[in-house]
């Protein structure tokens, strides 16, 4: 046989197993995508993958129904598009993943969503080398998860380009039920690195209430109501479990209520730079309350000046507010929530004498005037403490005292001293003292065990008829912090 026929026939059964193989190739396409796919899945730590292939060639790939499980949380989507327009190149092109669904479970109540033992596929996955993507377009929702909390959606947008080898960039948009966040992100694969750029931050805190408290212990156990608009922006990256960042928020229309000791906080608002969100450290920041009412007890017109240092300290540069008709402020001091005690020195100036006595329980006593002051305040689990300090009437303002108190001046003396009937008349309320000296010294450095304030008052009767001038010495033995009734009962705790 000759060469020409030879080479005829070698061509002719190329080109028919060529046919055959493509025939073959074609047929095939769908089992082999399928198993490629899923192989893909599982290499990546996913199981119970289910999906089908609706369309498969090598320039498009189309995948509906998706659904697979990582750890103990499902991911969902209805299609999965791939555009290979460069077909004859090694990339997956333009990747569309249409109504995506995952769940996210922020307090760990899925079953230990943190620890690897629980996925079920045992094979732990690594992040590839490489991975051959153009474009990436993902719309779905977002579904936050957490214990005895009804679910929350979040539409999310993102829409990411490969900028350099293993390095993609895009956009990304959040919105949800009194949520939003909208800004730039990036992918660097080489060093497993999410970073983000968020311009426009946005939180409903009454809508998210049920979450915060999952994740935020609040002192006290029980409720807290939670109201207000918070808006902001933030930047920083993601690498594993790691996350640095930096931003600032600020807190408008706030308001608190916690129902099991009567605490109401109106008006809040607050500015912070942190810079450091997830070590919770920031700047300098300022913060306002309208009013605070602590059962019956108002404070009003708060104003703050805070540095958080960190979960387990708040350092308070100042402090002032209006009570009891005057102004109260506080020395600097630092908060240490996981102590469950504050410890600051105030200052009070101003304070009507009225307004204080009529805090007390039952006291024989009305008076007018004003009082300026220092003294230490501990607050702890059992309660509040007062320490060393004082109260004094402010210099130039008038003062009166009606007493109430029958023997409490006479009830030593004998009915035939001189100064009887008129020391009557002051007990007895008939005759108004003029003050020239109050002053309450809290726990007097020098005093007797079980004495917690020393009182001196001093004047004269109103009348001008009446010369006569009146000290008073008097002791208050037992807890000062009993004497007074701030309308909070032991509200004013950690408890």
């Amino acid at each position: 046989m000759t060469s020409a026929p030879k080479k005829r026939r070698l061509f002719l059964f190329l080109v028919a197993f060529t046919f055959v193989a493509l025939g073959v190739g074609l047929l095939a396409r769908l089992t082999l995508t399928e198993m490629a796919v899923s192989s893909l899945l599982k290499t990546l730590g996913a199981s119970d993958a289910t999906f089908t292939v609706e369309q498969a060639s090598p320039w498009k790939i189309v995948l509906e129904n998706i659904g697979f499980q990582v750890k103990t949380q499902l991911f969902s989507a209805k299609r999965i598009s791939v555009a290979r327009f460069h077909w004859w190149t090694p990339s997956l092109g333009i990747v569309r993943i249409e109504e995506a669904r995952m769940p996210l479970t922020i307090d760990g109540s899925d079953f230990d969503a943190q620890t690897w033992q629980a996925y079920k596929n045992p094979t732990i996955a690594h992040a590839p080398s490489s991975l051959p993507v153009d474009e990436v377009h993902v719309d779905g929702q977002l579904l936050i998860r957490a214990a005895d909390v009804p679910d929350q959606s979040l539409a999310v947008n993102l829409d990411v380009r490969l900028i350099a080898k293993n390095s993609w960039a895009g956009q990304i948009d959040v919105t949800g039920p009194g949520l939003g966040a909208k800004g730039a992100i990036s992918y660097d694969l080489a060093k497993e690195q999410v970073s983000f750029n968020l311009p426009s931050l946005s939180l409903d805190l009454k809508s998210w209430q049920g979450f915060m408290q999952r994740v935020v212990v609040m002192p006290g156990g029980g409720t807290w109501k939670t109201e207000g608009k918070l808006n902001g922006h933030a930047e920083g990256h993601l690498a594993g479990k790691k996350l640095v960042a930096n931003g600032a928020l600020s807190l408008r229309e706030g308001r608190v209520r916690y129902e099991a000791k009567d605490i109401t906080a109106e008006g809040i608002e607050a500015d912070f730079e942190f810079t450091d969100f997830d070590k919770i450290l920031t700047k300098l920041g300022a913060m306002r309350i309208r009013e605070l009412r602590i059962g019956a007890f108002p404070l009003r017109e708060l104003s703050a000046e805070v540095t958080l240092a960190g979960s387990d300290k708040i350092s308070v540069s100042s402090l002032s507010l209006k009570a009891l008709g005057g102004t109260a402020s506080a020395e600097p001091f630092s908060y240490f929530p996981n102590l469950h005690e504050l410890d600051a020195v105030v200052l009070v100036e101003g304070i009507s004498v009225q307004e204080v006595m009529g805090l007390t329980k039952d006291l024989p006593a009305k008076a007018t005037g004003q009082v300026n002051g220092r003294f230490p305040v501990h607050i702890d689990d059992s309660g509040i403490r007062l320490g060393t300090g004082w109260l004094e009437l402010k210099p130039g303002v008038y003062a009166e005292l009606q007493l109430q108190a029958n023997g409490l001046l006479t009830g030593n003396l004998s009915e035939k001293s001189p100064s009887y009937g008129m020391l009557k008349k002051v007990e007895s309320g008939l005759l108004k003292l003029k003050l020239d000296e109050l002053r309450l010294d809290i726990r007097p450095p020098n005093a007797p065990p079980g004495r917690s304030a020393q009182l001196r008052i001093s004047g004269s009767p109103v009348d001008p008829a009446v010369k006569a001038p009146i000290t008073l010495d008097l002791n208050v033995n037992g807890p000062l912090e009993k004497l007074i009734n701030l309308g909070m009962d032991s509200r004013l705790s950690f408890k």
